[in-house]
């Protein structure tokens, strides 16, 4: 398995997207723009081999407009981009943290490599 490998290449792929700054791991302090991947499940394939599933998480603008505008915008190029590297199975708006009154928006991105 090259798990490292699929996070650079996971990576690359992101910041070819404009407005997507692609990280290996989640950054300390991410901003809108800030895209990383994170291992779902890995599915036993053939032999010794597996199907990786992962998750990749973007942080939105704050604004639930913004988050929506943001995602209308650059869906195409995410799915472009990270078929490079993987098939995108779904792409989901998800509540990363903050408040009820002040949710943070991220988008997450279900992808699948071997």
């Amino acid at each position: 398995m090259t798990l490292v490998g699929d996070r650079a290449a996971i990576k690359a792929a992101l910041n070819t997207v404009a407005g997507v700054t692609g990280y290996a791991y989640r950054p300390a302090t991410p901003r809108s723009g800030a895209a990383w991947p994170l291992l779902g499940a890995m599915d036993r394939a053939d032999a010794r081999s597996f199907g990786i599933t992962w998750k990749v998480y973007l942080m939105l603008p704050v604004s639930e407009t913004g988050a929506s505008a943001w995602i209308d915008a650059h869906t195409d190029a995410l799915v472009d981009a990270l078929e490079e590297v993987g098939y995108v199975d779904r792409m989901e708006p998800v509540n990363l943290g903050g408040s009820e009154d002040q949710p943070i928006f991220g988008l997450l991105i279900t992808m699948r490599s071997e």
